[in-house]
């Protein structure tokens, strides 16, 4: 592999695992407002509460919402190499569509390694 595709692959999950953990947070922070009181009334500690509710909840959400983040990151990487450009160039430099996407297909098979070892978790 050639360094651009380690650019586009590092953009790439850069981007994704961003997104990732933006939206969860997000989830956390909505279930956390909707089930505080049941929260407190457990009389459970803190570490239980992080470790056996939100740790998986976390887990959960970020293995739903995956595929819709993954559309979301090569959209924004790609505008955003198309913005600035640097598709212009790898395309006058004589680099194929169907080569421009081997990076994508790299990072896309690896996350859907990792999505499916987390929905077995």
């Amino acid at each position: 592999m050639k360094k651009i595709d380690w650019y586009i692959i590092q953009k790439f999950l850069v981007t994704f695992f961003f997104f990732v953990i933006a939206f969860v947070v997000i989830a956390i922070v909505i279930d956390t407002a909707e089930n505080i009181d049941a929260l407190i009334e457990s009389d459970a500690r803190f570490d239980q509460i992080i470790l056996k509710y939100y740790f998986p909840l976390c887990i959960h959400f970020g293995n739903l919402l995956s595929p819709f983040l993954v559309f979301i990151a090569v959209i924004w990487i790609t505008s955003r190499m198309a913005q600035q450009t640097e598709i212009v160039a790898m395309l006058s430099g004589g680099v194929s569509f169907r080569r421009l996407l081997v990076p994508y297909m790299v990072a896309g098979f690896f996350v859907t390694l990792l999505v499916l070892i987390f929905s077995h978790f």
